[in-house]
């Protein structure tokens, strides 16, 4: 199982498998977002903690709620609301801490109309000044 969680960890998710492609979608919503969508199978993510942590926001045609944790704010996953039992249907792969992005293709839609992505890189990667957490250890493992 893969591991998927907010910053706090309120909201933990496991998913069966790695996605091989995310979505970066502008639309007025997901561009906001900066959310970088992976599609499961309905039924291959259990929410393990934090189904009743999540607020939700339902906009426009009400078939998707994307709910975000209580506490820390990230934006967690999509569920498709008007299918019985409602399932989850994006996650923001963001939320993957091990999912390598090196390992997966990124699909740009122009929900937007716009044709500008965030989801380019001008430059070297800088290097961090935050203090390193070993991913292997409690919560961490989480994150």
């Amino acid at each position: 199982m893969i591991r998927a969680a907010c910053h706090c960890t309120a909201v933990r998710l496991e998913i069966r498998e790695l996605p091989d492609w995310v979505l970066d979608c502008n639309c007025t919503i997901c561009r906001r977002y900066g959310a970088l969508w992976s599609y499961p199978k309905p039924g291959a993510v259990t929410i393990v903690q934090g189904k009743g942590a999540t607020d939700a926001y339902v906009w426009g045609d009400r078939e998707l709620a994307f709910h975000r944790c209580g506490e820390c704010g990230c934006v967690m996953y999509m569920e498709a609301v008007n299918e019985k039992p409602p399932f989850v249907y994006g996650i923001n792969a963001r939320m993957i801490p091990a999912l390598d992005p090196k390992s997966v293709r990124v699909r740009q839609k122009d929900n937007g109309h716009t044709g500008w992505f965030w989801t380019r890189s001008d430059g070297p990667v800088e290097g961090s000044h935050q203090p390193k957490v070993d991913p292997s250890t409690g919560d961490n493992a989480w994150r």
